[in-house]
């Protein structure tokens, strides 16, 4: 017995708005539009190198469709897309000014962000983790300045906007000791050493190493567990 998904239906408003939206910005491929009535039309879109599920584009045909525009699982995610490169489609949404939902972070199975698409709905972007052998970094930071503990908080987040971007990069996650403002956390992955070795000698990161905000106090190479 074999059986597969072919198409997904998504409740739309307009149908030229909806595939302009999946095939510019989100870079989809146009796969049919075929004119079935007056009012109704059957058309599908795919993710580029997609083979087989596609998105059916329905328009809400009676107030009950229309009032689940964007909305169609109750406020969950609804979609999860798969990725080869995260950095080039998360630099994508944010260079079509598309939401951000929730910022990327690296989970068991993949580094992931958050967005949503025109109407509301909720996707993942996920570009799997792979079973390579990975690089983590451990961090622990001294703020040197208390009165700066705000602006240096707000260059790190930089710092780590920039970090994620590098293609060696899978995660870059900050955290602040809730009894030690001043005492600050980095958690770092990478593909391969090599990756972390670029990293340190990167112009971004040598920028804020130059604004002298912090002190290292301690840092570690570590394996992952699991």
């Amino acid at each position: 017995m074999k059986q597969n998904l072919t198409h997904i239906a998504i409740v739309v408003d307009d149908y030229d708005k909806a595939i302009e939206f999946y095939t510019e910005k989100l870079h989809f491929t146009l796969i049919e539009d075929t004119v079935l009535s007056d009012t109704k039309r059957w058309v599908l879109v795919r993710p580029k190198g997609a083979s087989e599920c596609s998105l059916l584009l329905a328009k809400g045909a009676n107030e009950e469709q229309k009032s689940r525009i964007g909305n169609q699982t109750g406020g969950r995610v609804f979609l999860f897309l798969h990725t080869d490169n995260f950095r080039r489609d998360y630099q994508n949404l944010i260079d079509k000014s598309i939401k951000i939902v929730r910022e990327p972070s690296f989970e068991d199975y993949g580094i992931v962000a958050v967005f949503e698409d025109l109407y509301g709905n909720l996707w993942d972007l996920i570009e799997p983790t792979m079973s390579e052998e990975q690089f983590y970094s451990t961090g622990i930071l001294k703020i040197k300045d208390t009165t700066k503990i705000d602006f240096t908080i707000s260059e790190l987040k930089k710092l780590r906007n920039l970090t994620l971007l590098e293609s060696g990069n899978i995660s870059f996650d900050i955290k602040q000791v809730k009894n030690e403002p001043t005492k600050i956390i980095l958690w770092e992955c990478f593909k391969d050493e090599q990756s972390f070795n670029d990293h340190l000698s990167s112009k971004h990161l040598q920028e804020f190493i130059k604004l002298d905000l912090v002190e290292l106090e301690d840092g570690y190479t570590t394996n992952n567990i699991e």
